[in-house]
């Protein structure tokens, strides 16, 4: 599609508007949101000084989640009451700036708002997601000036030397210990240098952030070990035998307490799960329920309630969509075949649903079809 539109255009740089160059290192899982996530407050400052009205890539990708410029979280659903609904990135009707469902505009004035204790929360919030905006920012803004894409084989031996540079920093003889060191499962790690998979974007930053390199240096596979050789040298003589003590996350009950008491009464939607609150919060999922095991069932439970409802209402129109169909295949003299209805809703998988196929069944005896 992106060579199409060059070809159309005459423009030879739409791909850099997009993630084509790091197709063979960055593997899809966990890359993307789903749905489009902007700042108000940069909609808002663009359109009051005449600037043009975009998406950041950056905003696309799933680890940025807050607007450091304007300290406020990034939206995913329309503002409008009527509306309250996410918008796709592209679809038949996305306009810059405008909700692609309602038509809406989504910008307002930066203004910070809140508690004193949320606007702490966010505070910290912006100070842990500089340095991932900033990371990620480079590796986009680098793709232009580079000569071929990289390639698998060049972020395997990146990893491999970031996890020697590990192995360095921590000066220890046990092969567990940088993965303990670093939060990541030896499991994981292992299928990784064996090449068998690829770290997600979010496991690439957290390896870089501890290790102190930058995610373009990683997935180029420039990391200068001879940078590190000094240090080496001057800590071999301090290797020790025993397993370095397990970090803790340290928490602030008064101060958590208080933020989830705010996401509980706030009217977020869809509600957060309580492991993207943990992660708002610089915590552990295991840290937030031993100590607030009440505030943890209350925020999963309307988050589980909320995914349910949504899960009934997908289902509904679906069924809707599913009837709809066979009956219009009948009246057009067609039997309403599983194939048909997937051809006419212009879905070839649409079928394999189990809530669709109940409701072919269903409209099929309504209709007085015999299969």
């Amino acid at each position: 599609m992106v060579h199409g539109l060059e070809e159309e255009t005459g423009r030879r740089d739409l791909r850099f508007l997009t993630l084509l160059t790091w197709t063979e290192v960055l593997p899809v899982y966990q890359l993307q949101k789903t749905t489009r996530a902007w700042c108000p407050g940069c909609f808002q400052d663009w359109r009051d000084h005449g600037q043009p009205i975009y998406d950041p890539l950056v905003r696309t990708l799933a680890p940025v989640t807050v607007c450091a410029r304007h300290r406020r979280p990034l939206l995913t659903i329309c503002p409008s009451p009527e509306c309250r609904r996410p918008s796709p990135w592209l679809g038949s009707r996305s306009r810059p700036g405008h909700c692609a469902r309602c038509g809406g505009w989504l910008g307002s004035p930066g203004t910070e708002s809140g508690t004193q204790e949320e606007k702490l929360v966010m505070e910290d919030a912006v100070r842990s997601h500089a340095w991932i905006f900033d990371a990620l920012g480079e590796l986009i803004a680098a793709a232009p000036g580079i000569p071929k894409r990289p390639q698998r084989d060049d972020v395997l031996s990146g990893i491999e030397a970031a996890f020697r540079l590990a192995a360095l920093r921590k000066i220890t003889i046990y092969r567990g210990s940088w993965t303990r060191y670093l939060g990541l499962a030896s499991g994981t790690v292992l299928m990784w240098r064996q090449g068998r998979t690829l770290p997600s974007l979010w496991c690439l930053l957290v390896v870089c952030s501890q290790i102190g390199i930058s995610p373009l240096q990683l997935v180029r596979g420039e990391i200068d070990e001879d940078d590190w050789a000094a240090a080496a040298t001057k800590a071999a003589a301090d290797i020790r035998l025993e397993r370095p003590p397990i970090q803790h996350t340290p928490i602030d009950p008064v101060a958590i307490r208080l933020a989830l008491e705010a996401v509980r009464a706030s009217n977020e939607l869809p509600p957060p799960s309580i492991r993207l609150v943990a992660d708002r919060l610089g915590q552990t999922y295991a840290n937030l329920h031993h100590y607030f095991p009440e505030h943890c069932r209350s925020i999963a439970s309307r988050h589980r309630s909320y995914q349910e409802a949504q899960g009934a209402r997908t289902r509904t129109r679906l069924r809707e969509r599913v009837r709809d169909a066979a009956i219009a295949l009948t009246q057009h003299g067609l039997y309403p075949s599983a194939s048909r209805i997937a051809d006419l809703l212009s879905d070839r998988n649409v079928m394999r649903s189990r809530t669709a196929r109940a409701a072919w069944r269903e409209v099929l005896g309504e209709l007085g079809w015999q299969r």
